[in-house]
């Protein structure tokens, strides 16, 4: 059976928070756990205004170094390891630490944020960065009491392999690019192992051959099933037909992007993704045309949004369609495009929805989707 994998949007707006939106924070839940990419301010917030558990949180990635999505990490910390409470902890227990991958200079800053407000956590975490070439080398000295040291990790062949642990060892796989933004600025690409083929189509053969197989011991011969799925190796039916294990089914492939006006340098470790997150900043929408003055045109929104190292709609769907993907999802947007359920809300929004459908594709209006803070997607596997 596939195990279930969804993202929830905590927070959607860019640069500044609004009434509707919160800062970047998207909450991938895979594996049992909680993947947490970016943490703008009071994202703990937005945690437990959601379905989901904070002490689910076992790694956060971190996009790039603007506030708006980074500024929740050091609190959001304190608040999953309770650590107002160290009673509550299990003396001499081995406590996995929390793995935050992101982009200098994370490490030290996190380090100075939970040093100099006198903070002290429930359970350790370890820092590692992504090191572009002539980034400096953070050498893990004069470690936070929580801290243990993370590993430094290179960029090869224009791709960051990040060390994932306990996933990793499960078949998970997590490798980043830099993506053009107006600073360094990282897009993540994820990837779940690979799952055991469906099987129905051995069902006739087992019935054919149940009472043979109840006299080999077998009571249930339907548990052969099982047995082919999670070997991968054939069985030979006491008729002499043979169960082969049918192929198998190609893991789920998400993409989430940091900001960026140019992430085309992320295409070449992504391969048809079953999900793509990317930013839409800005657009030419009605709130654009103004009585008695004249319309900017969508040459010059594009420019401005790209001057300032961002996307439109058109620009993400422009991407969505070159790395083929699957689904779209939008989100980053500014604090004029508001995220509740007004009217004149939803209308802006389906406005913008319809910019980048019509550059996708026309035919896969059910394919893209603008998000709203606190909203979950099912990431299904097609």
């Amino acid at each position: 059976m596939v195990a279930p994998m969804d993202i929830t949007f905590l927070g959607t707006g860019s640069a500044q928070p609004s009434a509707t939106r919160n800062h970047q924070a998207i909450a991938l839940r895979l594996d049992g756990d909680i993947w947490l990419f970016d943490c703008g301010e009071a994202t703990q917030h937005q945690f437990q205004k959601s379905n989901l558990k904070m002490g689910k949180i076992t790694r956060v990635f971190i996009t790039h170094m603007h506030g708006d999505h980074c500024f929740g990490l050091a609190p959001l910390l304190c608040s999953m390891t309770d650590n107002l409470n160290p009673a509550n902890a299990i003396p001499d227990t081995p406590q996995t630490p929390i793995d935050i991958y992101g982009p200098t200079p994370i490490r030290t800053w996190l380090r100075t944020t939970l040093k100099s407000t006198y903070s002290n956590l429930g359970q350790p975490y370890r820092v590692h960065e992504l090191l572009l070439p002539n980034d400096p080398i953070d050498l893990n000295q004069d470690l936070h009491p929580n801290e243990l040291p993370g590993e430094n990790i290179p960029l090869i062949d224009g791709a960051f392999t990040l060390p994932l642990f306990s996933s990793g060892e499960k078949g998970y796989r997590v490798q980043a690019a830099p993506i053009e933004h107006s600073i360094p600025s990282l897009g993540f690409v994820i990837r779940e192992p690979d799952w055991p083929g469906k099987v129905n189509g051995l069902i006739p053969l087992i019935k054919k051959n149940t009472t043979e197989l109840k006299k080999l011991g077998i009571t249930n011969p339907m548990t052969l099933l099982g047995q082919i799925q999670r070997t991968n190796q054939p069985y030979t039916l006491p008729d002499g037909q043979i169960l082969t294990p049918p192929p198998l089914r190609p893991g789920r492939e998400v993409v989430i992007l940091g900001d960026t006006k140019d992430p085309s340098t992320i295409l070449p470790i992504a391969h048809q993704p079953t999900l793509l997150v990317h930013e839409a900043t800005n657009a030419l929408t009605r709130l654009d045309i103004k009585e008695g003055s004249t319309p900017p045109t969508l040459d010059e929104i594009e420019t401005r949004t790209k001057d300032h190292g961002h996307s439109t709609p058109q620009m993400a769907a422009a991407f969505a369609k070159k790395l083929q993907c699957q689904k779209l999802i939008l989100t980053h947007f500014s604090a004029r495009y508001r995220g509740d359920e007004e009217q004149e809300s939803l209308e802006i929004m389906e406005e913008i929805r319809k910019l980048a459908i019509d550059v996708f594709d026309k035919n896969r209006s059910e394919d893209i989707y603008c998000a709203r803070d606190l909203w979950s997607y099912e990431i299904k596997m097609l």
